[in-house]
């Protein structure tokens, strides 16, 4: 019986053995796969957190991004798109990008200010005045110099983009300058738009993007500066249905990367980034123009809407009310940016 039980056991052994070895159990080298399982295993996903919506120029231009950098890398690089605040707003989002918890978000240049306050020049009213301007001051030096800062904070700096120029929505008309008196603007946070409002004799109110609609429905704002498509992308004009279309200033987006994980990248992956950006750059641009052209015409066909334009009298009473604004950068912030945004602008002074 001994020898039986014996006999048994050293024959299930060298079964075991037998299909071990032709199954492969037993080999030292990696167990085979095939080429779409180990693309998954290397594949590198980018979180893209943003707080508009998909059809804005922002929105559109993350989409196209994305489309380009999977193309470009075969798959390698996917980049995931979390619009309208979907992840953070743009009171948290600077914060999750420094904590990686995302790595890519596209922030207006007035949520920089508050860490690098020499972006506040972007913020200064009426210097930029076209689409041509506009493209020539976002591709220039000063561009590069602004994005340079960036790395301070832990962060690379890729690129801006555009979303036009800003007009002013208000639930009562605001044309000449005493129409601001004591109305409650919705500003994002920025010295100087906080500055200018106070020139203008209103009540600046700092506020998350997210919570505008909000505000809107509990009377908690009278008026916002913002771009025409991001007023009609969000149903602001229902609320604010006076729009005065100033072009004062203007809104960019910084396009940023968490700069831990831009080293972790190799050098393949990161041109493929720069080149789709870059790319894409003009495509964007010209985005931006065509829609807020395309929103502005629905909005007037709304009979609901009512607009104006700013004739050459009521925008040199804005521009003669805030004309400290400029000596406040200059003296307060940084000369030498002003200086140099005035000399792409081929302007000799303000």
């Amino acid at each position: 019986m001994k020898s039986f039980l014996t006999g048994s056991f050293i024959t299930i052994i060298i079964l075991i053995g037998l299909i071990g070895y032709r199954q492969n159990i037993f080999s030292l080298n990696d167990m085979s796969y095939d080429d779409e399982q180990k693309g998954l295993n290397d594949q590198i996903t980018i979180h893209f957190s943003h707080v508009v919506a998909e059809n804005t120029p922002k929105g559109m231009a993350a989409e196209k991004f994305a489309e380009l950098v999977e193309e470009k890398s075969n798959g390698q690089v996917i980049v995931k798109i979390y619009p309208n605040g979907m992840l953070y707003n743009d009171e948290t989002e600077l914060e999750a990008l420094l904590e990686n918890e995302i790595q890519m978000i596209a922030p207006t240049l007035s949520k920089v200010t508050r860490s690098l306050p020499n972006w506040q020049v972007m913020d200064l009213p009426f210097l930029i005045e076209n689409n041509d301007q506009l493209k020539k001051v976002l591709n220039g030096p000063l561009s590069k110099s602004l994005l340079s800062e960036l790395e301070s904070m832990n962060i690379k700096g890729l690129t801006f983009w555009s979303n036009g120029f800003k007009q002013i929505a208000s639930t009562s008309p605001i044309i000449n300058v005493e129409d601001f008196n004591k109305k409650r603007v919705r500003m994002m946070v920025s010295n100087i738009l906080k500055q200018q409002f106070n020139l203008l004799q209103a009540v600046p109110v700092a506020t998350s993007f997210g919570d505008v609609y909000y505000d809107l429905q509990n009377n908690h704002v009278d008026a916002q500066e913002n771009t025409i498509s991001n007023i009609y992308s969000k149903q602001f004009h229902t609320m604010e249905n006076h729009i005065t279309l100033s072009n004062h200033g203007i809104l960019c987006y910084a396009v940023m990367i968490n700069d831990d994980f831009w080293d972790s990248l190799d050098e393949n992956k990161q041109n493929i980034i720069m080149e789709s950006l870059e790319e894409m750059q003009d495509w964007q641009f010209e985005q931006a123009e065509q829609m807020n052209e395309d929103n502005l015409n629905h909005l007037k066909l709304d009979p609901n809407v009512h607009l104006y334009e700013l004739d050459d009298f009521s925008k040199k009473q804005w521009q003669d009310q805030l004309r400290p604004i400029y000596d406040i950068y200059e003296n307060q912030i940084n000369n030498d940016y002003l200086k140099e945004l005035l000399h792409e602008l081929n302007k000799q002074t303000y």
